[in-house]
């Protein structure tokens, strides 16, 4: 799925004759705040590395990455972004089938029909608030299927806690899970990551993005994580010179911004129910959500795609889910920004409702 992501700001701004700063982008769920302060200037002190080949395997990178979540440096493996490994892994590996529970992201099942993999999905519903089924889907796994779980789940929120996954791959030794975690610092702190599980799993692989919590999408950069068998498939599978150099040196330094992280969340705990709430007023109907983005549905009659026209008119850009699993085009996602660019799409979505 090349298209019908959200972010997609520049091919919006081109078609629209637009500068892509003057889009309000409320479709990609970025932090609502800029980058940890400190990293363009680093960066820019940098600059000059491009002219020389980046670390092969960003050893540097795992070195960091191994001491803030434990570990070897070799059980992780840098890429540029997730879409990497969520394309490499159903390839592979080769299960015998791929489980996801949707809805959810797209790619995950795009990546398992690329790979030639069957898919089964199993759905959640509006009348159980999306709240995804483990119970569902401790009863079809199968061994030699690859389960795809996204934690807090994109795009309803859902967050299950660590106890609760850990038990489910302690229960099916013979399956192979791969949990997303890019929205997870949104909701916690590592101490419900799977990153720090002790014994690190074995039938587990954990993938990580610095794009959303600390809103540097542009840099491409994200990591797998994996130990034993899989940690000796994942070497295989990995490109040399996955992660260019600049990402490399900004990955290193954001991994040492956990009070960044937890000001992102502060923020979205306050923030979150006040905007969830003035949404409803307006007569959207607003799911529970512990990531920082929000799941609506319009009022009955309205249609998605002409909100999402009108809206990017006036330079606001949302996402309309038609194109998840199990959603309509009256679904649409919103990612939280800051208190007044949150009012200037109230007040844009008041005059259309």
């Amino acid at each position: 799925m090349i298209r019908g992501h959200g972010g997609e700001v520049y091919h919006l701004a081109r078609k629209l004759g637009l500068d892509p700063r003057e889009i309000l982008d409320f479709s990609s769920n970025v932090s609502p705040f800029p980058p940890p302060q400190g990293l363009y200037e680093l960066l820019i002190q940098h600059l000059p590395e491009i002219e020389r080949l980046p670390e092969v395997d960003s050893f540097t990178l795992r070195e960091a990455l191994a001491q803030r979540f434990g570990g070897p440096p070799t059980r992780y493996f840098p890429s540029s972004g997730t879409t990497e490994w969520i394309f490499a892994l159903p390839q592979a590996l080769k299960p015998s089938r791929v489980l996801v529970l949707a809805p959810t992201y797209a790619d995950y099942e795009d990546a398992a029909q690329a790979a030639g993999v069957k898919v089964k999905a199993l759905l959640a519903y509006e009348k159980e608030l999306f709240r995804l089924p483990l119970e569902k889907l401790a009863s079809e796994i199968r061994p030699g299927d690859l389960i795809f779980l996204c934690n807090p789940n994109n795009p309803t929120g859902t967050f299950w806690p660590r106890a609760r996954l850990a038990k489910l791959l302690s229960s099916f030794p013979q399956a192979v899970f791969v949990v997303d975690e890019s929205y997870l610092p949104f909701a916690a702190g590592e101490q419900e990551s799977l990153l720090t599980l002790l014994p690190f799993p074995k039938n587990l692989v954990v993938l990580f993005s610095f794009s959303k919590i600390y809103r540097v999408p542009g840099l491409r950069l994200g990591f797998a994580a994996a130990s034993g068998p899989l940690e000796e498939i994942l070497s295989r599978e990995e490109l040399p010179w996955a992660v260019n150099r600049l990402a490399q040196i900004a990955g290193t330094f954001l991994l040492s911004c956990q009070n960044y992280e937890e000001k992102v969340r502060t923020f979205l705990q306050e923030e979150r129910p006040r905007l969830a709430q003035r949404l409803a007023d307006l007569g959207l109907r607003v799911f529970p959500s512990q990531a920082n983005f929000l799941l609506l549905r319009l009022p009955k009659g309205l249609s998605g795609k002409e909100i999402f026209e009108k809206l990017l008119r006036q330079g606001i850009l949302i996402r309309v889910c038609g194109n998840f699993r199990g959603l309509g085009e009256d679904f649409l996602r919103i990612a939280l920004r800051t208190p007044e660019e949150n009012e200037k799409l109230l007040q844009a979505l008041a005059r259309l409702l």
